[in-house]
């Protein structure tokens, strides 16, 4: 995976928060938008009206493997910058959810190493009760964090999770045209690992990529020799697609859509057929993507 990019309410206080909570760096910036790498991926961040997980929703969420001892630290030092966060267990793996300023919702997770974790409420699906999303929700003041609490730091990106309206669509469309592998489906959710990453798919309340929005979106890297062969397979296969575009005439990027309107990303770095795609008009050229355009009733 590249990167996720999600929206936020306001881009200065963003940064201020992927910096001082999430450890993130900031790897690029331009007008309107940024970029952090916190471990081994990218998050953008851009304005945008809306598109956050919703106030009493689960869905879409993005998490990170941690380990045990930073599981606890985790919990001090989002306690410690005013974050309000939900530690939980379902069977031997720890559990924690929290929001970004904005309204996106992240989970840690912690599968090994985490002593207190009997202590923890189950799962509601384990016999805990409901988990209060609502509650998460926040007015961030940006407090400072006391001087004798640690940084913790995250190991990995672990998944992103989906909201689907059709669950035996979506693990069609994942393994049999994104070519994934479904590792996991029980109970109204599944998982499916493509190019090493899981997304998690679930007919649970949540919603999709807004039908005319660009965030959130979620973006692979793609070899050169396979980028237009997927954008044929891709329009034979009755998914629609941008057009094949760049920002500088190197890369090559495409945008299209699950059949629930969650919207992907293709990137590569490096594409010679690059120097003759459209570009983008935030980069000087003329070409602006039509989202509402790249929704679409799939019948595969």
């Amino acid at each position: 995976m590249s990167h996720v990019s999600l929206p936020c309410r306001d881009l200065e206080e963003s940064k201020i928060f992927y910096t001082q909570v999430m450890g993130g760096k900031l790897v690029h910036e331009i007008p309107g938008f940024v970029e952090f790498r916190i471990e081994d991926i990218i998050f953008g961040l851009s304005e945008q009206p809306e598109g956050w997980t919703e106030p009493e929703a689960e869905y879409p969420h993005y998490a990170f493997y941690i380990s045990g001892p930073d599981f606890e630290l985790m919990k001090k030092w989002l306690d410690s910058y005013a974050v309000p966060n939900y530690p939980w267990r379902r069977d031997d793996t720890a559990l924690m959810y929290f929001r970004d300023p904005s309204g996106n919702l992240f989970e840690l997770y912690c599968d090994t190493g985490y002593e207190g974790i009997k202590a923890l409420p189950l799962a509601p699906r384990r016999g805990g009760r409901p988990i209060d999303f609502r509650s998460l929700n926040y007015q961030w003041t940006g407090k400072s964090p006391a001087k004798n609490v640690s940084r913790p730091r995250f190991m990995a990106f672990a998944h992103a999770s989906l909201f689907c309206r059709d669950l035996e669509q979506a693990k069609a469309f994942f393994t049999q045209l994104i070519g994934g592998e479904l590792i996991h489906a029980i109970d109204g959710f599944a998982e499916v690992r493509v190019a090493g990453i899981i997304l998690g798919l679930t007919n649970r309340p949540g919603r999709p990529t807004g039908r005319d929005a660009e965030y959130p979106h979620y973006a692979f890297f793609i070899e050169a020799e396979d980028f237009l062969p997927m954008v044929a397979w891709l329009h034979q296969n009755g998914v629609r697609t941008s057009e094949p575009w760049t920002r500088d005439g190197i890369k090559g990027l495409l945008y299209f859509r699950d059949p629930t309107g969650n919207l992907f990303e293709m990137y590569c770095p490096k594409l010679k057929e690059a120097a003759s795609f459209v570009r983008g008009a935030k980069q000087g050229g003329s070409y602006s993507i039509d989202f509402a355009g790249l929704n679409y009733v799939w019948n595969r």
